[in-house]
């Protein structure tokens, strides 16, 4: 009798103690849960917003290498009508260079890719300048001296300044994939910092009923409910906001990059067109026209798969006025073969619908449009991917403490009976 008197004593004089420590634990657990989650949609939030700006800056690339390619046609369809400043034609050039001028200039986001661009600005200035002088030979009427100057610049374009773009554009690539994979682990912590501090308050309150034989503890079961709660609405808003992100990745911009190709792809075949016509090697240079001419067909056709109906008509429509210019290259293949290269001269550069040029504006103005809606839709996406996690990551820290506060108040009453 006087053992268990004893024991019944030193229980309850060791509670106290031990009442303390569970509160300090609690305390501890449900801060850190409001801290971590916090920190954790923060990381998020800013991982997103790097990925909208790393998405700005891929934008910016296939601008300016879309800009050269469609510059470079520009300067064979003005070489086909003798570069007459006095032309609307003439000024098409530097018109359409414009963009990647400037795009060079801003789109550096890395030591690498500054140097990169850097060497690209380089040669583009030595393309430009044996453009111009392309340009003044096509101005005295030698042809032929005029078409190879501006293979000559169209070579340096192709081997010099528009793999570098490329290769910036890759390592832009690259560094969007680690900001979605930062992103998307972030969370995580939210998660498990929500989960460990729900387990240990329950397992603080399983042992208080039995230590205190007192089956609800109001404190705690209360700061357990707004950590659950709020762990859910984190959960909630990290769901919502990965579906943006897939709507980012898995449409708008695997649209984007595959109308970029594209319009990449057909615009290189455009632009030999012109060089083919004004030097006569139409028929030999079918070939490199047919490459460039089916890529882009192939990229327009990955561009619709698994698309929506709406944006699998709008491609079809793109489709369908580069199948058109495909047709009036047909005609004027044919013409080739029959030696007729005066006619080949004109319908490469009529401007009418029926003539190539003419025929290839459809397609750059449908494509171009394709294209900025698709930009402007995963710029969208990116804006609301990231909205509301750095209110709820606020939230989360103010509900940590209040279930901080919660749990300790309900120990705290406990240890006032043992006094």
């Amino acid at each position: 009798m006087h053992q268990r008197l004893s024991g019944a004593v030193r229980l309850r004089r060791s509670t106290p103690d031990l009442l303390l420590a569970a509160g300090v634990v609690v305390l501890s657990v449900a801060v850190l849960a409001g801290v971590f989650g916090r920190e954790g949609l923060a990381r998020r939030a800013g991982s997103l917003e790097q990925a909208r700006a790393e998405t700005a800056q891929q934008v910016r690339i296939q601008t300016a290498r879309t800009a050269l390619v469609i510059a470079d046609t520009d300067a064979g369809n003005d070489l086909l009508t003798g570069a007459d400043p006095g032309q609307f034609s003439y000024r098409l050039f530097a018109y359409d260079a414009q963009p990647a001028f400037l795009g060079l200039v801003t789109a550096a986001r890395t030591d690498e890719d500054a140097a990169s661009l850097a060497t690209a600005n380089k040669y583009l200035t030595r393309y430009v300048m044996q453009v111009a002088a392309a340009r003044t030979l096509a101005q005295d009427g030698r042809r032929d001296e005029a078409a190879g100057a501006l293979a000559e610049a169209s070579q340096v374009l192709h081997t010099q300044v528009l793999p570098r773009l490329a290769q910036v554009q890759q390592a832009g690539r690259e560094r969007l994939a680690d900001d979605g994979s930062a992103a998307d682990t972030a969370p995580v912590i939210t998660v498990l910092a929500g989960i460990l501090a729900v387990l240990v308050i329950i397992a603080v309150h399983l042992w208080l009923t039995r230590r205190t034989r007192r089956l609800l503890n109001l404190g705690l079961l209360t700061g357990v409910v707004v950590l659950v709660l709020v762990t859910v609405a984190g959960v909630a808003v990290v769901v919502a906001s990965r579906q943006q992100v897939s709507q980012v990745q898995d449409h708008a911009l695997r649209i984007a990059d595959a109308v970029v190709e594209a319009r990449f792809s057909a615009f290189d075949a455009r632009s030999s067109e012109a060089r083919a016509a004004l030097d006569g090697s139409t028929v030999d240079g079918e070939q490199a026209w047919q490459a460039s001419y089916q890529d882009a067909l192939a990229r327009l056709r990955t561009a619709a798969a698994g698309e929506p109906q709406a944006v699998r008509d709008d491609v079809a429509n793109v489709t369908g006025k580069l199948s058109y210019y495909g047709g009036v290259h047909e005609r004027l293949l044919a013409r080739a073969v029959e030696g007729d290269d005066a006619f080949v001269r004109r319908s490469a550069s009529n401007p009418a619908p029926g003539g190539a040029v003419g025929a290839f504006e459809a397609f750059d103005a449908y494509s171009g449009a394709l294209l900025a809606r698709q930009v402007q839709t995963a710029d969208d996406a990116w804006e609301s991917a990231g909205a509301n996690l750095r209110l709820v990551g606020w939230i989360t820290l103010v509900v940590g403490l209040l279930a901080a506060v919660l749990g300790w108040v309900g120990i705290a009453a406990r240890r006032r009976e043992y006094r």
